[in-house]
């Protein structure tokens, strides 16, 4: 069981850090294996050991998900039949579909969610992680790093997996539907990318930056 040690706690570095959900400023400290800084405020977990962890998890699994996201758009997701007729459905197809019937909007919306933000993502945690993990300074580090924090909560995939299966329960009432080879790759894109998020330790990279000489 891990040990937890409030907020109000000073430690040898004595440097104030701010929580990452309620903002409140927590006085930071060192850590031994198995402890945690917690927020006495809301109960965020503000700092935790790093240890020997290392970003070669989020390393591999970012660049998994960048081939699992090229394939999921370029492999059928279902096939939708109906009065003898089949056609194909592509992760892409519902956007060029809403652009058709002129909902512009939520097209940008679901192309942003669905495509451009993971792939900004998936990206941003590949370029930085691999900067850390072989030990380059890369150009332009910190704006990746700010550009991952930013895609992360916009990264919908796996919104994206539950609504399409929402959606093929209720096809099947105009007719026939069969899943492609394509879901396959947009579930695996979508365990990948909840994977990099636990992965991807912002702390950490903020310490691998800073030994670099990199100024986060």
């Amino acid at each position: 069981m891990s040990t937890t040690l409030t907020s109000q706690l000073g430690g040898a570095k004595g440097d104030w850090i701010r929580c990452p959900n309620c903002d409140a400023s927590c006085r930071e400290r060192e850590l031994s294996s198995g402890e945690e800084l917690r927020c006495t405020r809301c109960g965020a977990t503000v700092l935790q050991f790093t240890g020997r962890k290392t970003l070669q998890p989020a390393l591999a699994l970012s660049v998994a998900g960048l081939l699992a996201l090229v394939l999921a758009n370029s492999s059928p997701v279902l096939v939708f039949s109906v009065a003898g007729r089949d056609q194909s459905g592509y992760i892409i197809t519902g956007v060029r579909e809403l652009i058709a019937q002129g909902y512009w909007p939520i097209a940008a919306l679901v192309f942003f969610a669905g495509i451009l933000a993971p792939l900004l993502y998936l990206t941003s945690v590949a370029y930085v992680s691999s900067a850390c993990c072989f030990h380059v300074r890369l150009p332009r580090l910190v704006d990746l790093i700010r550009l991952s924090e930013q895609m992360e909560s916009w990264n919908l995939v796996p919104v994206y997996s539950i609504a399409t299966v929402v959606s093929v329960v209720k096809l099947r009432m105009l007719g026939g539907v069969q899943w492609e080879f394509g879901a396959q790759w947009v579930l695996a894109l979508a365990v990948i990318s909840l994977f990099v998020q636990q992965t991807f330790n912002h702390r950490l990279v903020t310490e691998r930056l800073i030994s670099m000489g990199v100024e986060p």
